[in-house]
């Protein structure tokens, strides 16, 4: 690929960050939402590949947790030589990988609990949804002022795989004992992770965790999530190894700009570059972020029943409130539905990655927002999934029929 070249007639490559032969990494500019974004593209003989990145990516989408990179689209295209490429956009990040830090010298027992902390955390996320790293390194490890992003989850053991160097990895058997066997090789990396941040002579119990990541199997060793557990625990006394460890993120870290420290960014070339970018994406990033949280009018809260009088009749039970418990459940219950229809989908050709995508991440917002303390215009919100659906229908990104049957599924919730 060369620099100036439009993908999808929308993100315009503008500097190569990385080219191993089998994969390049570019950071490129997204012209419909005015952002720096990076794109990652596979390029492959082998058409196997090219389906199982795309369905890495659509998995990846998926997953929700501020310490893993955000996808925002993907699709496929042909080089110069007509060989297929496909690619996956997401966030541009600008920090320094943990291999970069590593560089300048061990961390500290709380910094390599702290750091461990996020990545397990944001491990544990993926390994419920059934998705496994693939090859996690402090390569993979991104670093912002205390923030932690771990990149290409779901990805890179697919990547690895196009370079030729997976085959050892993989296990004979069902499908559900390779996840497995994958989730273990991630808590073996982790374990791998864990040791090269520690100093020399490092406090028992992160030697001691990282010798039982480094001893995980399928059947035995910990899990992600007692590993995560073990480092997030805040009930140590004073000088314990782990008790100053950073909380764990809350929902609302998820929404929140990070700041890049000053330090090379996260492929190490053109730092300059990155950092102007930035300075340019961060009041395009709120105005988007302002378009996609338009203002929600407040949901009315049911006060509790009145005690009855002991001189008179109980008083009437007030009217029901707009946006209540049962609406919520029914926008939940109704959302749940579309989920395996966008699925379907795009595995029969009905819908575009790139839409999919888009649809999934709107689902999952609104799921997290009604899940949270938060208020939400329920009948805004659907009205504005069915305008995209049909916008998107009318961009040809998904067929009629597969936008009737959405249109249908919203039709049923009670607002």
């Amino acid at each position: 690929m060369e620099s100036g070249l439009r993908l999808t007639e929308r993100y315009r490559l503008v500097d190569l960050l990385e080219d191993d032969g089998t994969r390049e990494v570019w950071r490129a500019w997204d012209e419909l939402l005015g952002r720096p974004v990076a794109v990652k593209l596979l390029a492959s003989a082998r058409t196997d590949l090219h389906r199982a990145f795309q369905k890495g990516v659509n998995r990846a989408a998926g997953l929700s947790h501020a310490a893993l990179e955000t996808v925002y689209d993907s699709d496929q295209t042909r080089d110069v030589s007509g060989r297929l490429v496909s690619y996956v956009v997401t966030e541009f990040l600008s920090g320094e990988t943990l291999a970069e830090r590593l560089r300048l010298g061990p961390l500290s027992a709380s910094e390599t609990a702290g750091i461990c902390a996020q990545v397990a955390g944001a491990l544990r996320t993926a390994h419920r949804a059934g998705v496994p790293h693939g090859d996690l390194t402090t390569g993979e490890i991104v670093l912002f002022c205390g923030d932690v992003k771990v990149v290409d989850t779901g990805l890179a053991g697919i990547v690895r795989g196009a370079r030729g160097t997976s085959g050892h990895d993989r296990t004979p058997g069902t499908a559900e004992s390779a996840v497995a066997e994958a989730k273990a090789s991630d808590v073996r990396a982790l374990g791998a992770v864990i040791a090269a941040c520690l100093p020399a002579g490092p406090p028992a119990d992160l030697a001691a965790l990282a010798a039982r990541c480094a001893s995980a199997t399928a059947e035995h060793g910990p899990s992600m999530n007692e590993i995560a557990a073990l480092l997030t625990r805040e009930d140590e006394p004073p000088n314990a190894v782990f008790s100053t460890v950073r909380r764990a993120p809350s929902p609302e870290d998820r929404t929140r700009t990070l700041r890049p420290i000053a330090r090379p960014r996260r492929y190490g070339r053109h730092a300059r570059l990155a950092a102007l970018a930035l300075v340019i994406a961060i009041p395009a990033t709120a105005a988007a972020a302002m378009l996609v949280s338009a203002p929600r009018a407040p949901v009315t809260v049911v006060p509790a029943p009145s005690q009855p009088r002991a001189d008179g009749p109980p008083a009437p039970a007030p009217p029901a409130a707009r946006g209540g418990r049962a609406t919520e459940t029914g926008v939940t219950d109704a959302l749940g539905r579309l989920r395996p229809i966008v699925s379907r989908g795009y595995s029969s050709g009905e819908i575009r990655s790139d839409v999919a995508i888009d649809l999934n991440n709107v689902i999952t917002n609104l799921e997290d927002d009604l899940t949270s303390d938060r208020a939400v215009d329920v009948a805004q919100r659907i009205g504005l999934l069915r305008e995209k659906i049909v916008t998107r229908e009318r961009e040809r990104g998904l067929s009629p029929g597969l936008a009737d049957e959405l249109d249908r599924v919203l039709a049923t919730v009670q607002t």
